[in-house]
């Protein structure tokens, strides 16, 4: 096994070397049991009680393996998770390494703002799809970790489907990939397979891990300061309403004005009042 570099000022092992540290149950029980104390430190025998491991020294080989990665010795001489460690076993709870979810479909409780029918939720693997199932109208496919379905009774789900939803977007347009924590480059973009029936969308890609994300001129907007105030002052809340509720961030309601620069127009009305919104080559936002 190699050594850690340093890289950025940061202490760096191979990612084969990190994993290769996890290798083993004993080691894995010591993040789980760390995990589950997450909120105190424990002495070696605390922690090795809780482990179950009568060899001393077997324990104390497989401890010292994940000092310094994934457990950090306190100044108390007790152990705790480090940050990289709190996220192997939050994987190990959600399910992301070690389940796959199982197929699975139920009505919601929402209709489609194109034909009226029931939506349909379909959950295969480890993705949620919500669509009409009578006009083929698709709302929306994302990733959802299998964990999620534990304890929780159906409408608790679909309430989970949309919190999972709205962070994941949020961050997007944040310019913050949730895979890996790097930087997103957005654009507006006419030519992605994943713009369905929309001319024009926003597309971003992690600049570290490349993980990319096309969504409407809508979904950029959803939390625009201008956009949440124009619905709130006609009764709709956009923190409570589901996201495959709202019509406009699937249908097309955009505008090309320009494409050298680009400038999309974006328009929404709700009982006779119109707002314009301009969106523009660098993804500035302007109220018209």
């Amino acid at each position: 096994m190699t050594g850690p570099t340093e890289q950025d000022g940061f202490e760096t092992i191979s990612p084969g070397d990190a994993f290769t540290l996890l290798g083993n149950e004993t080691r894995i029980d010591i993040i789980r049991v760390l995990g589950e104390t997450s909120d105190e430190s424990l002495s070696f025998s605390a922690l090795r009680g809780r482990v179950n491991v009568a060899d001393s020294g077997q324990f104390n080989y497989h401890l010292n393996k994940l000092a310094g990665s994934f457990v950090r010795r306190t100044d108390e001489a007790e152990y705790e998770l480090t940050y990289a460690g709190a996220q192997v076993i939050g994987a190990i709870f959600a399910g992301t390494f070690n389940q796959r979810g199982l197929t699975r479909s139920f009505d919601l409780d929402s209709t489609c703002t194109t034909c009226g029918s029931v939506l349909l939720v379909e959950y295969e693997r480890e993705h949620v799809t919500i669509s009409c199932p009578t006009c083929n109208d698709q709302r929306s496919t994302f990733a959802f970790p299998p964990g999620a379905f534990e304890n929780r009774p159906r409408d608790e789900l679909v309430d989970a489907f949309d919190t999972w939803l709205r962070l994941y977007l949020t961050a997007v347009v944040e310019e913050f990939c949730l895979t890996c924590a790097g930087r997103m480059r957005g654009s507006i973009i006419d030519d992605s397979q994943y713009l369905d029936d929309q001319e024009v969308g926003i597309e971003h890609i992690c600049e570290r891990c490349t993980n990319r994300s096309v969504n409407s001129v809508g979904v950029y907007l959803l939390y625009h300061p201008a956009v949440v105030a124009f619905h709130y002052d006609h009764g709709i809340d956009l923190t409570e309403t589901p996201l495959w509720e709202l019509s406009w961030l699937h249908e097309q309601e955009t505008t090309v004005v320009s494409r050298d620069p680009w400038q999309v127009q974006f328009s929404s009305e709700i009982n006779g009042d119109h707002l314009e919104v301009m969106v523009n080559e660098d993804l500035s936002i302007s109220i018209l």
